[in-house]
């Protein structure tokens, strides 16, 4: 095969690549056009509609024991209720959905301080204290005494104001919704991968009701098995591809301890041909 038949075969392929991703843009950006953003509307509306009545309501929901980390934080209140686009508070086109925010904040009343103490033992817990309270968008101080503790006993002073977030943001490249909650109970994390056709009147309600607290069970939207399978075979390449940067590093290693033998072995030859040459 001549250089031209080379080039041709490798320009074929180059285009027929091209349009493979094309196609694929294009398909994606139908599943966007036509299964995410009517979605993504709806929970804009609704919960557009749900803060309107809430804010005409006026009353914070009752939160008694907000964590069991912390039982002299006391009651808490549920309050202040904003929606937004992006994460800088802002409303981006409504034809261009990709993420909704819908933040709020769990608050002491104005019988409480607006801080209460916590006391840790040691400074390496205190260190995955900060952490902890950090990650969590927790506002507090704290005083390090050096006395009888070896470590360093340290009292915190933490804010009695927990940021809530929940969070829808598009899986452009697989045509799903992620919904982030952080805060919302216990100082949870949790990531819940939905189906767009999931997203319907009923479990709106559902999700409305344990935002609300009304509801204590947490809410869980199954996906489809097709949609499972995906999340799978991502997650398994994930896993190959993790798996192939450690065997590449090992390799590396493996080569760089020999390449090191070698060197020793050369520096005690030319060591032992130095000393006879004197």
């Amino acid at each position: 095969m001549g250089i031209l038949d080379d080039l041709r075969e490798e320009a074929s392929q180059k285009q027929i690549d091209l349009q493979e991703d094309t196609l694929l843009k294009e398909k994606l950006e139908h599943n966007y056009q036509i299964l995410i953003l009517p979605k993504m509307q709806q929970l804009f509306s609704y919960f557009k509609e749900l803060i309107d009545y809430l804010s005409i309501i006026e009353n914070p929901i009752e939160i008694p024991e907000y964590s069991k980390r912390y039982p002299q934080m006391g009651m808490l209140y549920q309050q202040n209720y904003r929606l937004s686009t992006d994460k800088h508070g802002g409303l981006s086109h409504y034809d261009k959905l990709t993420e909704i925010y819908l933040r709020f904040n769990c608050l002491g009343n104005d019988d409480n301080e607006e801080t209460f103490s916590h006391h840790i033992q040691h400074k390496v817990e205190a260190d995955l204290e900060k952490e902890f309270l950090s990650s969590h968008k927790i506002p507090f101080n704290y005083d390090q005494s050096f006395g009888s503790n070896k470590g360093g006993a340290v009292t915190f002073q933490i804010s009695r104001k927990i940021p809530v977030l929940f969070k829808f943001s598009v899986d452009y490249e697989n045509s799903l919704i992620v919904l982030d909650i952080q805060n919302h109970e216990n100082f949870e994390q949790r990531n819940i991968v939905i189906n767009p056709n999931q997203i319907d009147e009923d479990n709106l309600d559902k999700l409305a009701r344990y935002i609300l607290r009304k509801d204590d069970d947490f809410l869980r939207m199954e996906i489809d098995d097709a949609s499972k399978e995906k999340i799978r075979e991502q997650i398994n390449l994930q896993k190959k591809a993790h798996a192939d940067e450690l065997r590449a590093a090992a390799i590396r290693e493996e080569n760089e301890r020999k390449k090191q033998e070698i060197n020793n072995v050369k520096n005690k030859i030319k060591t032992f041909f130095d000393k006879i040459s004197k």
